[in-house]
């Protein structure tokens, strides 16, 4: 269906359509309640969320709303905050929530003023890198509160932020869930522009869950209600969605068209930010399509609209995006005299995670460009970077483990005295019956034997099976779910002690598969989860069954093997990259060839039998494997002799373990791996 142009509300219109809902809440205070102008607000937020949300607080200081209208306004008004980025702001609005009392709000239980704020503060971890986890333990906690709010406008809006939480942190089956639940809300209520914005939220979920195919036909029928109903935000989102799933499907023609249409449909929609985003992304959709001079154009087409909106994100990606393409055109000192300035703001806001993937574009597209001497500096910035991101996530999930357990804790506390109350009613409800038991026959008496025995049973039976879904849920705890391999938690529960952390003994190769982000862009983040499993199944096939091979995190793997003779360290390390690129991995109709760089070292370390902590052993491999990398990739590296007597000495040592080696204070062993036709023969 071709979408007929009409005029959108000029700026004075859309001003007069927010004084009136204005009028509307006033009356709402005094009488009945005005849903359309919550509605109306909340639909024009999309667009406007600055001027909206400001419109907001005009209309809570204006006059007294009372009720469920005061809950939704305020409710609104701390989601907005949050997406603004302004989490102290949001904070505010949820504190606020909690604080005023359900007085302020006729009575309203407070359960759900607090299952409000709950939610508020979900958005805020969304927005601003807050610990999901946390998010998403609290928002199950209130769930039930949550479903008593008399507004199915609230409603949605929460289950929309839990999906979207559950959908970051890899539970792509319940945020399906949530999200079917608020299409079918949105759908009862008739509300167009919801039907539309949830089926393309919907869509970008089927699509991260490897299911493109269902999230473009969903994502088709969210196109279809917002062109009959010429609404323009609700195009600019199912546009953007369209242009995401056709990434990975190998359509550049049907994926720019998508771009385009973006920004015009934003345009159109008044939604700036969404403009000057979508300007952004066009930029890089020609960055990998090699128009860099078209790149750059477009790139800089979107500064001035993040400098109006005051979007440092935008104005940095675009700014990235136009040095990227100076540098792709021979002119690196302009491109990176833009570059420098975005990786200091992001080191300086301690965004260490975007910062990795900043220096990451820039050390690529400066190795592409011919600028080797700078693209290893950049290189030799990432793996710090790295390793500083490595340490964070431990950290993070460190405490996203505990934070789970307390969660978890609080639900036991929370069944068991459920549960004890159950009983005291029970013990009450008995009690009253034995006064009546002596005048009952002896049949009646055996019988309730007979239901008490059987209620005995039960109990006995709900605890075993709860106490069967503890082992399973610590075996899920200790493997990586798309491998089926050990991850990083049961290797390190594997490498401590009962007391003290023991030495690291026996041999490590730690596997980092080349050029591994090439295979994703080329042919989608599915094919790279097929090779991923692939190369677990051909180390298994190497490996003895009590060596452990672990996920180590993305494309990288480590190996242990302990009890293993000195002469068949080498060669366990030419099987293993013989292993990897013995044949190309076969995905739909394409044949991707995979090769492996290695880092490996027998522990204790030769020739002073020197106990290295496990740590220092990981870093020692990780170390030898980028040695691998800068020898040409499909190669392995093993340390061999290190001659020191300290854990200083060695650390020094490895710390720029190549030159240690070409300076002949490491002894190391450098095989190659099986040129990819010789392989494939």
């Amino acid at each position: 269906m071709t979408l007929r142009a009409r005029p959108l509300f000029s700026w004075a219109r859309r001003v007069a359509a927010m004084l009136g809902c204005a009028v509307a809440f006033a009356s709402a205070a005094q009488g009945g309640v005005q849903v359309e102008a919550i509605e109306r607000l909340e639909n024009e937020s999309r667009a406007k969320p600055d001027v909206v949300a400001d419109e907001l607080e005009r209309l809570l200081a204006s006059g007294p709303i009372e009720g469920v209208p005061r809950l939704e306004v305020e409710h609104l008004l701390g989601m907005l905050r949050a997406r603004q980025h302004q989490p102290a702001a949001a904070e505010a609005v949820a504190q606020a929530l909690v604080k005023s009392g359900s007085a302020a709000y006729r009575n309203l239980p407070h359960q759900q003023l607090e299952a409000a704020a709950v939610c508020i503060r979900g958005q805020v971890a969304i927005s601003d890198g807050g610990s999901l986890a946390r998010a998403e333990n609290q928002l199950s906690e209130v769930d039930s509160a949550l479903r008593a709010i008399a507004s199915p406008r609230m409603r949605m809006r929460c289950f929309a932020t839990a999906a979207e939480i559950k959908q970051r942190v890899g539970h792509f089956d319940e945020s399906v869930r949530l999200l079917q639940e608020v299409i079918h809300m949105a759908d009862e209520a008739n509300s167009p522009w919801r039907r539309s914005t949830y089926r393309s939220t919907l869509s970008y979920v089927l699509y991260r869950g490897g299911q493109p195919d269902r999230a473009m036909r969903l994502n088709d029928e969210a196109k279809k209600i917002a062109t009959e109903n010429e609404d323009w935000m609700s195009l600019t989102e199912a546009a953007t969605t369209e242009s995401i799933v056709l990434t990975d499907n190998g359509h550049p023609v049907e994926e720019l068209a998508a771009l385009n249409h973006t920004i015009e449909y934003a345009h159109k929609a008044g939604a700036a930010r969404s403009e000057a985003l979508g300007l952004a992304n066009l930029s890089d959709f020609y960055l990998h399509s090699g128009e860099f001079q078209r790149a750059y154009e477009i790139a800089q087409r979107a500064v001035p609209l993040a400098r109006k909106l005051h979007d440092i994100g935008i104005e940095n990606l675009a700014h990235l995006n136009s040095g990227l393409a100076l540098i792709s055109m021979k002119r690196k000192d302009d491109g990176m005299a833009l570059i420098r300035p975005v990786l200091e703001h992001e080191r300086s806001v301690n965004d260490i995670a975007t910062l990795a993937e900043s220096t990451g574009d820039v050390a690529r597209y400066l190795e592409r460009a011919g600028f080797l001497a700078d693209a290893y500096a950049a290189y030799q910035s990432l793996r710090g970077l790295s390793a500083e991101l490595a340490r964070r996530d431990q950290q993070e999930a460190m405490l996203e483990l505990q934070e789970g357990f307390d969660a978890q804790q609080r639900r036991r506390e929370i069944a068991l005295l459920n549960e004890d109350n159950a009983l005291k009613e029970e013990q009450l409800r008995r009690r009253d019956l034995e006064y009546k038991i002596w005048a009952l026959t002896a049949v009646i008496v055996l019988s309730l034997l007979g239901i008490a025995a059987r209620m005995y049973s039960g109990l006995r039976a709900t605890q075993q099976a709860l106490r069967q879904r503890t082992a399973q849920l610590k075996r899920h705890s200790l493997q990586d779910p798309l491998t089926g391999l050990a991850n990083r938690r049961q290797f390190h529960e594997m490498t401590e002690g009962d007391a003290v952390r023991p030495p690291a003994h026996g041999t490590l190769y730690l596997l980092d598969l080349d050029h591994f982000k090439s295979i994703n862009d080329h042919h989608g983040h599915a094919a790279g989860d097929a090779v991923l499993v692939e190369m677990s199944r051909r180390l298994r096939a190497v490996v003895r069954e009590e060596d452990l091979i672990v996920r180590w995190g993305g494309e990288e793997f480590l190996v242990l093997v302990q009890a293993m003779a000195h002469e068949r360290v080498e060669l366990l390390a030419q099987r293993l990259l013989s292993a990897v690129a013995s044949m190309p991995v076969t995905v739909g109709d394409h044949r991707i060839d995979v090769t492996t760089s290695i880092g490996f070292a027998e522990f204790p370390l030769a020739p002073n039998r020197l106990d290295i902590p496990w740590d220092l052993a990981v870093d020692i491999v990780d170390n030898a494997m980028y040695v691998a990398k800068t020898q040409g990739r499909n190669r392995a590296c093993g340390v061999g002799l290190v001659p020191a007597t300290t854990l200083a000495e060695v650390d020094a040592l490895v710390q720029d373990l190549e030159s240690s080696w070409r300076e002949g204070r490491v002894q190391m062993t450098v095989l190659r791996g099986p040129a990819l036709t010789e392989a494939a023969a």
